[in-house]
Formats: structure tokens, C-alpha cells, sequence
């Protein structure tokens, strides 16, 4: 074992302080039966520096009943629980599970507490390090579980669990939760999906056309046959809302009463915009374009992003409530002093829409590509010239070259310093360059502007060698000895753009370094109180989806500034959450599904290249999803009869005492506690009078072994008709599962052999097996069957 400090806590007080000190680096221990063995193993990547020993707390290990039921301390042994004379009367189920834990020594040792607060099982989780190396499963920190596509036979019937964000959702800038979308989407449930999208996503139908998806490039999926089209799903879903917008997005039902003024119509303002009004605020947004959109509306061309979606996102989030003033220069026609005084808050995300010079010579001859661009968006679509040389790698240079050809250049050439393999432009994007028909030059850059007679004939391009240094920063070098001349008519410069700050007054406050706004990146928070800023204007040019984030997170950080602080949480508490559902087939081998798209010679600059997919193909691809998290299980028997038996849990922290229902205790992955929390107390109200309680328990050795499938239930019957039942099965999820539809079954009928072979069906109707487990749904059905019948008529099973 690894070396840490050991502290004896005196109170129940002293170790919370303990544990909130140690910021989630200690560790309690009380029986040690599991905790010592994780330890000696090594199996978590972050080992615990300090122990607190609960152990010399005073009054935790009581066994008392009251007028209320039965009150057990947290470090009560499961010996003495086994023993009790008034746990082996009352609620002999406590007393069978208890006497059902392992060995006697092990009984001895462990304590109700330490079973319901065990870690998960899992092979692979549990695998020592000393053996062949630590196992980065979900658990550990990894991409993904093991279990999933591998050896299942011990894990979860019913799902899994997910406390933390899986690979896709992490690799989001916006950190859309996908997997819980795709899951609507897969069980039919489309409203639900398209609120789940929009809580992180306002503008689905435009990342679903032009977002990178870098959420593909880390699906687990992908190490299994092919990634998830994740942003076919995405532009379906947004469609979907679009169509539905006066259902799906409405306005808030209250008003704050509060202003917000929005410079910028872009992405990061339309969040911005949507997150505010959704929160109850007064949005208005100002942009200097004749319509809102900003680079959506005026820079993309509308073969990826048709200028309808655009106008229809507006629409949708102006009907919300949100005031749009276009033809409105800040600077010109309203100054920034002017919106701070007349709103409560401001936020700056006008873009960037500069020309970027690169100091070549006869670079006054070329022309800005994003003016090209912006002048198709606003209808002049004229024949830039028979050759065309576009400099730069980015997207930005693909529409631009594909455009020309698009609008009837003859030929379009793409010129970049940059290799193929390092051109920041999208893999796709440059596909659809070359299937157009454009030409790549790469690893060359612009030397010098060549002209005749005043009129422009090519360029001299050079060799570059390298791009970056050995730091990875922007250093491009070049061999002077090798040159290319390239014919065109016309040169197109797309090598970035510069952000417009001149309606800032250089004597405010607002810090402004290398052209861009400085902000808090947690909360876009600039040096001036109510303004806040994101986008372009604080990290130059990046995604559409980046531009969301910096939005919504702006709109986060505004509805505290804006409400105060007093409203602003202090920290979420975890609640009970249903477990992952999977479809059944996930695990074929499939392809990922393909998006259909116009032959080359009918693409056009004004229609869109994409065709969409349909509704039955969406949720074919939606099915591909594995659903990220951890079908480990939750082994504890205290836990499975305390459900049963309707108990609560006494848990101490910070901020004092909270009671709990036992089911809500396990509802989160492992169990609900914090970091600086601790079990105290079990609180189990007494059984109704001759009510049967029956725990059956089926595992591949009499003792020892931790259960395959275990059963409790509580069933009450009078004048031979059911009036109340509770029927929990454990070792078949990551936590205890409750079987309410089998209590349904049971609850107003008489108890018999055919009510409770429907019953055991039912128990088990949910159940989604894996490869290799299914057998665990046959036991469990049995083990609830039996469970029901008396003792005569039930058999045995071990």
C-alpha cells in the first residue's frame, strides 16, 4: 500500500470537517473490508492521502427500536445486526441479509454503513494494478466501459449509470448531452430529445450543418466499427424543432424585470440572447446588417447553411420574446455608454469581420474572401474571373474556392503553407473542394502579387518547409531557392479576420489586449461590472459551436450578475436518475449511416448540397448509440432488504443533517453521498404485522461470494388477497432495483403460483441484457417467483 495519513476522528463533526479539508483526497474507513482491499490492490489511478478512522466516534454502532421502528448506527456490525433479538423478530429480512455477507470474520468486521457505502463490482474496475497494469475504465477516468462490447456475464440487466460526462459530450465545446438525446430520439420520444438539445444547443439546425463534431471523432463507438453521425441526428433534431418551434420554444412565464442589451447577432449573441429571455430577462440585440444572423447569415454560403435556416433560428427565438434592432451601428448610431446606462447588462459579440493584412507585396490587388463571401449572401453573384487563387487553409478558403467555381470561374486553386494532413480546414470541407473540382497546393506560401499592364496575371508562390516551431507556435519557414509561379485573374486572401473594437472608448475601463476583449473564461466576464463579452471579440476566430458555449455560458453568468448571487446555487445536489436504457442490437457490427447529397453537376451556390435523412433512418443511427456509462453492479445486501423495507438514511456534512429514502440514497452511481458527507444512521419503520419477509440470495458459493442475483421482499396478505407488496432485486444493476410493476401484479389479488410466475415476468419486463448475462434474467425471475410464494410452495434456490 501506498503510504497516507491516518486520523482518528472523535465526533461525527471532526470527520466531516476531516473530509471537507481533504477535498475529496481522504477516505473513511470503519470494518475496512473493502476499503483495504482497494487499497492494497491499487486500483484507483488517485490514491487517497489521509484515512479517517470512524471507528473511535462514540454512540454510531447503537441497535434501538422506538415507537417509529428501528434505528441502527451506521458502524452497528453485521454480526451484531445478524444476532439482535429484536432485528431476528421484527425484521427477520435484515437479520437473513446481514447473516448472508461473506464469513463470519468478515461479519464481524464489516458494518451496515460500510456495506450500503461498498464500491461497485466490476472485473475490470476491480482488476489490481499489481497483476498487469491499471484498467482505465469509465470508472477510473477512461473513455468508456469495458464490459459493454467484452465479458459481461456478472454486470447489469438493466442498464447502466453515468455521473459524468462520456467522451462525446466532453469533446462538445458546448457539452451537449448526446447520449441522453439519442436515447429520445431511439425510444420515439422527439419533444423530449429536441428540449434535451436546446438546453445546451440553441441552434441545432445550424451545428447539425456546420459544426466540426469533434463529439465523432471521440465516440467510443468509433473503436468498435464506425462512429455515430451524431450531426446528421443533430440537423434532423433541429429541423424537427423548427417545425415545431411554437410548441417547443416558448416564452418564459415570468420577467424578471431586468434589461439585457446584445451587440451582434452572430452564434454567441443568439445564445446569448435565448439563454437570457429563457431566464426571464428583457433581451434586445443590436447588429449593423440589414437582418440578424451575423457570419451565419452574410459569411457561410448557403450550399452548407441555407439562409432559410438561419431566418427561421431568428424567427423562432424573436418570438420568444427577444427584440432584434438591425441597421444599428454601435459606435455610430449608439454608444457603449449609451447601452450600459439604458440596460442592467451588456454583452459584446459583434465578430470579427476585418481584413487581415499579411503584408504582401501587391497584396492591394487581391481581395478580402469573407467580402466575397458576404457579397453572395447579400446577392451579387458575379464570375470573380476565369482563374482564381484563393490563399489560405481554413474553411473559410474552401467556400471561398468552391464558390468561384460554383459562380463560374473556370478555375479555382487552394494555396495554403500548411500540409494536407495540418490544413485547419474540416477533412469533409477539403473533400468537397477537391470533388469540386478545386485544386491543392499545399505547402506553398504567397511570395508576391504579379501583374501587367495593371492588371493581375498570378502569384509567385514559395516553398514552405514548416509551419510551426518546435514549440508548436506559428512560425512558418521557407526555402527561397524553390518557386512556383501560378496563373490567375483574380486572388482571394482567407487568412483571417480581425475583430472591429473602435466603438470602444480607449478611456473605459473595458481591458482590450491584441485586439481582442479580456474576460473570464469561466464566466465571459469583462473588467467592467455588467459587461460581459464572447465569440470572435475575445478569442478570435473558432467554431460555431464555441460561439454557442461562449454564449450560453455569458447568459449563465448574467442571470447571477442580474438575479445577485443569493439565487445562485451553491452547489447541486446529486438526485436519482434512471438508469441508461441500450438497445439490444447495439452490439452488431453496423456502418454509420450516410448522408445523401446532390450529384457534383447539380450543386449549386444558392441550394444545399445535403439532402437530410428521414425520421426511420435517425433513429436507425440513433440505435448505433452505446449509451456511455457503467453497468457494474451494486452488490450490497443491507442495501437490497433496506429498500425493501422502506428504510431512510441519516447522512452528516457541512451544512448539517439530511434524511434520505434509501432508493434515492443509490441514485446516483456508487451512492449519492459527497465527498464530505458521511452515513450515521439507518432508520427502518416496522414491518406490518404479519407481513412475510423473504431474502433469497443466489451466488456460485454458500458463503464468500458476493451474490449473482439477490432478492427481498416484504408482502402483506390478508383474507388470502395481497394488500401490499415491495419486491427489490440486487446484484442486477449499480444500485437495488425496486420491481413496481411486479407489486402491481401482485397488490389486490390472491397469492398463487400463477400470480407470481406474472409477477417474476413482470419483475423482469425491463430487463436489457447483455451479450453474455442473459442467464442472470432467468435466475432472477425465479429467485422473485419464489420470493412471492410462501415457504411450501416456493422451493429453494441457492
Amino acid at each position: 500500500m501506498k503510504s497516507f495519513n491516518h486520523v482518528d476522528a472523535k465526533t461525527v463533526t471532526e470527520a466531516v470537517k476531516l473530509l471537507k479539508k481533504n477535498r475529496g483526497r481522504a477516505k473513511l474507513i470503519a470494518g475496512g473490508t473493502d476499503l483495504l482491499s482497494t487499497l492494497k490492490d491499487k486500483i484507483l489511478p488517485a490514491y487517497p492521502e489521509a484515512i479517517v478512522n470512524i471507528k473511535t466516534i462514540p454512540k454510531l454502532n447503537h441497535i434501538s427500536e422506538d415507537g417509529g421502528g428501528l434505528k441502527i448506527g451506521a458502524l452497528a456490525k453485521l454480526e451484531e445486526i445478524a444476532q439482535s433479538p429484536v432485528v431476528k423478530e421484527k425484521y427477520k429480512l435484515l437479520a437473513e441479509a446481514a447473516e448472508a455477507v461473506a464469513t463470519p470474520q468478515i461479519r464481524r468486521m464489516g458494518t451496515i454503513g460500510g456495506n450500503l457505502c461498498q464500491d461497485v463490482r466490476c472485473w475490470y474496475y476491480r482488476y489490481p494494478h499489481s497483476v498487469g497494469g491499471r484498467i482505465l475504465c469509465y470508472l477510473k477516468g477512461g473513455k468508456g466501459c469495458y464490459a459493454l462490447p467484452r465479458e459481461s456475464q456478472y454486470h447489469s440487466i438493466f442498464g447502466g449509470w453515468r455521473d459524468t460526462s462520456p467522451p462525446c459530450s466532453l469533446a462538445c465545446p458546448g457539452g451537449v448531452d448526446i447520449p441522453s438525446y439519442l436515447s429520445q430520439v431511439r425510444e420515439g420520444d422527439l419533444p423530449q430529445a429536441a428540449r434535451t438539445l436546446l438546453n445546451t444547443n440553441p441552434l441545432p439546425s445550424v451545428t447539425g450543418r456546420v459544426c466540426p463534431h469533434f463529439c465523432e471523432q471521440e465516440c467510443n463507438r468509433g473503436d468498435f466499427d464506425e462512429s455515430v453521425s451524431v450531426r446528421d441526428i443533430e440537423r434532423f433534431m433541429g429541423d424537427y424543432i423548427l417545425d415545431k418551434a411554437d410548441e417547443i420554444i416558448k416564452a418564459p412565464g415570468t420577467d424578471t424585470g431586468k434589461s439585457v442589451a446584445i451587440i451582434g447577432s452572430g452564434p454567441a449573441g443568439l445564445s446569448a440572447a435565448y439563454y437570457l429571455r429563457m431566464s426571464g430577462h428583457r433581451v434586445t440585440v443590436f447588429d449593423k446588417m440589414e437582418e440578424a444572423g451575423g457570419m451565419l447569415a452574410y459569411v457561410i454560403p448557403a450550399y452548407r447553411l441555407p439562409k432559410d435556416i438561419v431566418k427561421r433560428v431568428v424567427k423562432a427565438i424573436e418570438n420568444t420574446g427577444v427584440e432584434f434592432k438591425c441597421k444599428v451601428d454601435v459606435g455610430r448610431d449608439i454608444t457603449l455608454d449609451d447601452l450600459k446606462r439604458d440596460f442592467d447588462s451588456v454583452f459584446i459579440a459583434n465578430g470579427a469581420w476585418n481584413p487581415v493584412s499579411i503584408g504582401l507585396e501587391g497584396e492591394e490587388s487581391t481581395r478580402f474572401g469573407m467580402e466575397f463571401l458576404t457579397n453572395i449572401n447579400l446577392g451579387v453573384k458575379e464570375i470573380p474571373g476565369k482563374k482564381v487563387l484563393v490563399i489560405g487553409g481554413g474553411n473559410a478558403a474552401v467556400d471561398v474556392a468552391v464558390s468561384a467555381l460554383r459562380l463560374g470561374a473556370e478555375e479555382a486553386t487552394i494555396a495554403c503553407l500548411e500540409c494536407r494532413e495540418e490544413m485547419p480546414a474540416l477533412p469533409w470541407e477539403i473533400e468537397l473542394a477537391v470533388e469540386q473540382g478545386v485544386k491543392l497546393m499545399t505547402s506553398w506560401g504567397p511570395h508576391r502579387v504579379l501583374k501587367a499592364d495593371d492588371k493581375v496575371t498570378g502569384m509567385e508562390l514559395i516553398r514552405c518547409t514548416a509551419v510551426f516551431d518546435e514549440q508548436g507556435c506559428f512560425a512558418p519557414t521557407f526555402d527561397s531557392a524553390v518557386k512556383q509561379t501560378v496563373e490567375a485573374d483574380q486572388i482571394l486572401l482567407a487568412v483571417g479576420y480581425d475583430t472591429d473594437l473602435t466603438f470602444i472608448d480607449p478611456a473605459t475601463p473595458l481591458k482590450v489586449e491584441q485586439g481582442l476583449i479580456t474576460v473570464d473564461p469561466e464566466t465571459q466576464a469583462t473588467s467592467v461590472p455588467g459587461v460581459f463579452a464572447g465569440g470572435s471579440v475575445t478569442h478570435g476566430p473558432a467554431t460555431v459551436i464555441e460561439a454557442i458555449a461562449a454564449g450560453r455560458r455569458a447568459a449563465a453568468a448574467m442571470n447571477v450578475y442580474l438575479r445577485g448571487k443569493a439565487q445562485a446555487k451553491d452547489k447541486d445536489e446529486k438526485t436519482a436518475q434512471p438508469f441508461l436504457r441500450f438497445n439490444s442490437d447495439y452490439l452488431k457490427k453496423t456502418s454509420r449511416v450516410t448522408m445523401p447529397k446532390r450529384p457534383v453537376a447539380e450543386r449549386s451556390i444558392t441550394v444545399e448540397d445535403t439532402l437530410g435523412l428521414g425520421l426511420s433512418e435517425i433513429e436507425g443511427e440513433a440505435n448505433r448509440c452505446f449509451n456511455c456509462g457503467c453497468v457494474s453492479v451494486s452488490s450490497s445486501d443491507m442495501g437490497v432488504v433496506l429498500v425493501a423495507l422502506g428504510a431512510r438514511v441519516e447522512i452528516a456534512g457541512p451544512k448539517g443533517t439530511r434524511t434520505v429514502p434509501i432508493e434515492d440514497f443509490f441514485g446516483s452511481l456508487r451512492t449519492i453521498l459527497e465527498s464530505d458527507e458521511m452515513v450515521t444512521e439507518i432508520q427502518v419503520p416496522r414491518p406490518p404485522d404479519g407481513a412475510r419477509q423473504t431474502f433469497l440470495k443466489f451466488r456460485l458459493r454458500e458463503s464468500v461470494d458476493f451474490p449473482i442475483v439477490s432478492v427481498a421482499s416484504v408482502i402483506t396478505v390478508d383474507g388470502g388477497v395481497c394488500q401490499d407488496a415491495r419486491i427489490v432485486l440486487g446484484a442486477v444493476a449499480p444500485s437495488p432495483v425496486q420491481a413496481t410493476t411486479a407489486e402491481k401484479v401482485l397488490i389486490g389479488r390472491a397469492i398463487d403460483d400463477g400470480q407470481a410466475t406474472a409477477a417474476a415476468q413482470a419483475a423482469l419486463e425491463n430487463a436489457i441484457p447483455l451479450e453474455k448475462n442473459s442467464y442472470k434474467v432467468t435466475i432472477a425471475r425465479e429467485l422473485v417467483r419464489r420470493a412471492i410464494l410462501p415457504p411450501e410452495s416456493s422451493g429453494e434456490m441457492r
